[in-house]
């Protein structure tokens, strides 16, 4: 039986290799997971959208998950993720078989997707549920301190939904 290295010595790599994030790059993706964080976004995500977003050409899925060295699974989830947010565009290459992606044309406007299917839900679907802790807290006899606390709480819930549509310009089509 040949050694490892006999045997795959007249062969060509199955994987190409990929050249590294360079420093800005690194420090680029660094401020995207931090800002993602915020959100309740994934690592994996705000790592693609960044290595997207600094990138000069279009990447196609081999190079996005050879040069952050991730799974399969990581960038197609992230892919998936970004597109369906309306952060990243698919671009085909006249004559190329393999589909290339870049992101949106505006930040500002992936940002405001973002936020629209992020932190909206979020708070939407918060208001039922504190209320309810409260008026729990109030049939148990809670102290007076918490329910005032629970209710602090409450109506800042209640007042960011009626901001949150003011801060942001309409949704497309409005």
């Amino acid at each position: 039986m040949k050694p490892p290295s006999e045997k795959t010595a007249g062969r060509r790599s199955s994987r190409p290799s990929f050249e590294p994030l360079q420093p800005h790059e690194v420090e680029l993706a660094d401020f995207f997971v931090r800002m993602a964080g915020i959100l309740g976004v994934p690592r994996s995500v705000a790592e693609i959208y960044s290595l997207l977003y600094a990138a000069s050409v279009p990447l196609d899925f081999d190079q996005i998950q050879g040069r952050l060295g991730m799974s399969k699974g990581s960038v197609s989830q992230g892919l998936k993720f970004l597109r369906d947010h309306e952060m990243i565009l698919s671009v085909k290459a006249k004559g190329a078989r393999r589909e290339r992606w870049q992101p949106t044309p505006s930040l500002a406007a992936s940002l405001v997707t973002l936020l629209r299917s992020q932190v909206l839900p979020a708070l939407e679907s918060a208001q039922p549920s504190l209320q309810r802790v409260l008026d729990g807290a109030q049939k148990k006899g809670a102290s007076p301190e918490v329910i005032e606390r629970l209710g602090r709480l409450n109506r800042w819930n209640a007042r960011a939904l009626e901001l949150f549509p003011l801060l942001l310009p309409p949704p497309p089509g409005s």
